[in-house]
């Protein structure tokens, strides 16, 4: 998920004052800060209320999770994976209990140890109904968690599943109790804590100015060891363009995604080396099926309606046209690379004349003197949020724009900033929206998170309100699946079953290239987080090197 203009001289001067040395220091200031420059500002620092991919950047360098999934990101089992907050693990003879026992070396950021009493407290703060955490669903089918001793917490299922180490090891990121412990929980995103958070990751918290910068430094004493940054620094800058120059230029040294002119400028520079890391991202046009929109009550909560716009759309026309080879269109709600697709399943494919004639059997027909679909005398038109820190998604609604006003179909582009787009998502604020969503390793998180029917107070990140039970029962099935060639042949049923209901309009799945500063070494780049290993990353010693154009981890 996802203001400033082009920083110039403010971005250096922000650097400067980071690494406490003059501009002099060239070799020393390089090696001291890595500067991100990132087009959206994190939107929380609390794992729990975390929902963008700033915010999930910071809280993994600040929080530690019980531990690291394989470079392979295998979920199912608990082989390769590595001990983190965790020093060992224990399954029950039933498999229905792991006990994970602590490191006992293990220390909040405050100097306190980190207890098992924690492990237990964070899963209570991901699953309570108040905080309505987006990752809530991701725990379904644990019981509860209990505490041996102060070193040993204990997960406990009502039913096995394939996914149950991964689902806990890497799902919960651990916050400290003695802190958060009297903090109200309905008011959590507004604490003293939120604001300056304490964990037990490589990095400490530092400084945060919404929508300018956020510092963290790194924790020199942590039990893992000190990581090679002393301070990891987010740059918010809401132009691309500006973004992609500031990396050019050398005043900051890290752009996770490059597209278009940027990308052909960053590989032919020297000062830059591109790297391209897996991708489980999708982009698609979420519609908010329960919205009135205009005098039409539920318009996108209408089957007809959703499979005629996707109809209507050259899908793989506007990919070429925003993306070039660096993506392709959408399958659905998941990439290619997860568990159980089919990249030849059937499709909606793109027919104007069908669209047209569905429109028309929903009576919204073509009236004479304008042109424009309309019914009862009111024309089909709705508002289309675009996140001004995306190029890619501005182009993409500038296209579906013109592709609808073809057949009659007025819509009206609302750009926004990250903050502002990200709230009226949240809120149900909005007719339709381009979004774009880093799904799990794990098809039935990212699946359950986004797509299951919203029940209680929660929708996790279910902006549009699609509900389909049969879909939900699939992916259940699948969860608990343990035979691979039955889980592969429900996860294909489940993704059939969405992309024919057009629960949205997948647009396009880009390949991800990162532009880097040459100096830098980046290692474990992964297609779910290519911050993972960042603690790990080495440099040379020159602020600029020459290096190859293209380079993968």
């Amino acid at each position: 998920m996802f203001a400033l203009r082009y920083y110039g001289l403010a971005l250096f001067v922000a650097l400067t004052a980071c690494t406490g040395k003059d501009s002099d220091s060239t070799a020393n200031s390089a090696t001291d800060v890595l500067t991100i420059a990132t087009p959206a500002d994190a939107d929380a620092l609390i794992p729990q209320l975390v929902q963008s991919t700033q915010g999930k950047q910071a809280t993994d360098m600040l929080f530690d999770y019980l531990a690291q999934p394989a470079s392979t990101l295998e979920t199912v089992g608990d082989a390769g994976f590595k001990p983190s907050l965790a020093s060992g693990w224990t399954w029950s003879t039933d498999s229905l209990s792991i006990a994970f026992s602590i490191d006992p070396n293990a220390r909040w950021h405050d100097g306190r140890p980190v207890r098992a009493a924690d492990v237990k407290f964070s899963y209570a703060l991901y699953v309570d109904p108040v905080i309505a955490s987006p990752h809530a669903s991701s725990f379904q089918g644990i019981d509860s968690v209990s505490v041996r001793d102060s070193l040993t917490a204990i997960v406990w299922w009502n039913q096995r599943n394939p996914e149950q180490f991964y689902q806990v090891a890497t799902g919960l990121a651990i916050v400290p109790e003695h802190l958060l412990t009297n903090e109200r929980r309905a008011t959590l995103a507004q604490s003293t804590y939120a604001q300056h958070p304490v964990g037990s990751g490589r990095y400490r918290f530092e400084q945060w100015t919404r929508d300018r910068q956020l510092i963290l430094t790194a924790d020199t004493t942590n039990f893992r060891g000190r990581p090679t940054f002393k301070r990891v620094v987010w740059i918010v800058s809401a132009d691309p363009t500006a973004a992609s120059l500031s990396v050019l230029s050398g005043q900051a040294d890290v752009l996770e995604s490059v597209r278009g002119d940027a990308f052909v400028n960053a590989r032919n520079s020297s000062k830059v080396r591109t790297v391209e890391y897996g991708s489980l991202d999708y982009a698609f046009m979420v519609l908010n099926t329960t919205r009135t929109v205009g005098s039409n009550r539920r318009l996108f909560g209408d089957r007809a309606m959703r499979v005629a716009l996707t109809a209507a759309l050259n899908r793989p026309a506007m990919v070429s046209n925003a993306l070039d080879s660096l993506g392709a269109v959408a399958l659905g709600p998941f990439t290619r690379s997860a568990t159980g697709v089919d990249t030849a399943m059937r499709q909606i494919a793109y027919d104007t004349a069908a669209a047209g004639h569905t429109l028309d059997s929903l009576g919204w027909t073509i009236n004479a003197s304008d042109k424009l679909r309309k019914k009862d005398g009111k024309a089909l038109r709705f508002e289309l949020l675009v996140p001004t820190s995306s190029a890619t998604r501005q182009k993409f609604g500038v296209l579906i724009q013109a592709q609808l006003a073809s057949i009659g179909v007025t819509v009206d582009l609302a750009p926004l900033e990250q903050g502002m787009f990200v709230s009226r998502l949240e809120k149900g604020d909005f007719d339709a929206a381009l979004n774009m969503w880093r799904t799990d390793p794990s098809p039935v998180a990212g699946l359950r998170q986004v797509w299951a029917s919203p029940h209680g107070q929660g929708i996790g990140a279910n902006y549009g309100r699609y509900s389909n039970k049969s879909f939900d029962a699939i992916v259940d099935s699948a969860a608990i699946e343990f035979s691979a060639t039955k889980r592969q042949a429900l996860f294909r049923s489940a993704y059939q079953l969405i992309v024919d209901d057009a629960a949205g309009v997948w647009l396009y799945e880009p390949r991800n290239f990162a532009a880097i500063n040459a100096r830098i070494e980046p290692t474990g780049m992964r297609a779910h987080a290519w911050w993972a290993d960042l603690a790990h990353w080495t440099v040379t010693s020159a602020r600029v090197a020459n290096a190859p154009a293209s380079t993968k981890p």
